[in-house]
C-alpha cells in the first residue's frame, strides 16, 4: 500500500464550532454535519426543540408558582398553558397567520391584474383588513410605476415539468412585460446592473410577490423554477427576466416595497440550484419510504410475537 507524507490535522476552535481550522489556511473549513444540514433541513428538530424549552419554562414557571400561590391555582394555571404545547405551538399559530394576509394581499393584487385585462373577477371577498389593503397598494404602485402589462395568461398561472427529474407544479404571481428602464429605477439588482439599460425597451419578466419580512436564497430558486417551467411550456424561448416583489405587513418597516430584479443570465446559476435541490428531495423522499418501510416491518414482526 503506498504510503503519504503526513498532513496537518484541521482543528476544531471550539466543541461547539461549525467549522475547524487549518494550520497555514485562512479559510474555515466546515463540517460535515453542518455541510449536510446547511443541504437537508430537520424541521422535526425544530419542532423538539421549540417544544423542549417551553417544557423546561413551564416546569420552572411551576415551580416559582408554586411559591407564591396554592397547589390548586398553580396547577390550574399550568394547565392553561399545557394545553397550548401540543396542538397548535404558537409558531404554527402565527405561520398560518402569515399566510392568510399574503393569501389576501394576493387576492387584490390579481384583482388589480385582472381588471387591467378585462377579465372577470371572483366574487368579492369580505372586506381587507387595512394593513392588508396597505400591502396590496404598495405592490399596486410598483407595478403601475414599471408599467406592468400582464399576459393574458399570465395572472395566478398554474405552471409545472413533465422532466422526469423535476417533475414539480407550481402557480407564479405574474407574468407579463414592463418597462426594463422604469424596473431598474424602482427596483435593485440582484447581482449588479448588467450592461446599458434602454430606457424604452419592454421585456418579460416574472413577478413573485412576497409578504415576507426579507427575500431570501429560497425565492430566487423559487423564480428560477418557474421561468424554468415557462421555458418548458413554451410561454418563451429563453430564460427572462424575474422580480422578487416584496411588501411589508406592517407599519414600521423600514422597507414598506423591496423589488429585487434579476436578470436573465442568473437563471443558470439559480436554475441549476433547483434541479440540484430537486435531485435532494427525490433522495429523501425515496429514504423516507424505506425508514417507513422498515418500521412497519418491525412493527408487524413485534406483533406477530
Amino acid at each position: 500500500m503506498p504510503t503519504t507524507a503526513p498532513t496537518k490535522r484541521p482543528e476544531l476552535p471550539n466543541p461547539n464550532a461549525d467549522h475547524y481550522r487549518l494550520e497555514g489556511s485562512p479559510r474555515p473549513m466546515p463540517r460535515t454535519t453542518s455541510v449536510i444540514d446547511r443541504g437537508i433541513g430537520k424541521p422535526f428538530l425544530t419542532k423538539w426543540a421549540g417544544n423542549l424549552e417551553r417544557r423546561r419554562i413551564l416546569a420552572e414557571l411551576g415551580e416559582m408558582l408554586g411559591e407564591e400561590l396554592g397547589a390548586e391555582q398553580s396547577a390550574a394555571i399550568l394547565g392553561r398553558l399545557k394545553s397550548r404545547l401540543e396542538p397548535d405551538p404558537y409558531c404554527e399559530v402565527e405561520k398560518n397567520t402569515a399566510g392568510a394576509f399574503g393569501t389576501a394581499a394576493h387576492g387584490l393584487v390579481e384583482a388589480y391584474l385582472r381588471e387591467q385585462l378585462g377579465q372577470e373577477q371572483g366574487e368579492a371577498a369580505e372586506a381587507p383588513a387595512p394593513l392588508v389593503e396597505r400591502a396590496a397598494e404598495l405592490a399596486i404602485d410598483w407595478f403601475e410605476k414599471v408599467e406592468f402589462q400582464p399576459d393574458p395568461e399570465g395572472i395566478e398561472e398554474r405552471l409545472w415539468s413533465e422532466d422526469k427529474d423535476l417533475w414539480s407544479a407550481g402557480t407564479a404571481d405574474a407574468f407579463g412585460t414592463a418597462n426594463l428602464g422604469l424596473m431598474v429605477a424602482h427596483s435593485r439588482w440582484n447581482r449588479g446592473q448588467k450592461g446599458v439599460i434602454d430606457q424604452a425597451l419592454r421585456v418579460p419578466v416574472l413577478v413573485d410577490l412576497k409578504t415576507s419580512k426579507s427575500i431570501g436564497v429560497s425565492h430566487k430558486v423559487q423564480t428560477a423554477a418557474y421561468i424554468t417551467y415557462l421555458i418548458e411550456r413554451g410561454r418563451i424561448e429563453s430564460a427572462c427576466h424575474s422580480c422578487i416583489l416584496r411588501v411589508a405587513k406592517t407599519e414600521d418597516d423600514p422597507h414598506p416595497t423591496e423589488a429585487l430584479l434579476m436578470h436573465p443570465d442568473e437563471f443558470l446559476r439559480y436554475g441549476a440550484a433547483f434541479r440540484f435541490i430537486r435531485r435532494i428531495f427525490n433522495f429523501l423522499s425515496q429514504e423516507e419510504q424505506l425508514e417507513q418501510r422498515h418500521w412497519r416491518e418491525k412493527r408487524s414482526g413485534r406483533a406477530a410475537r
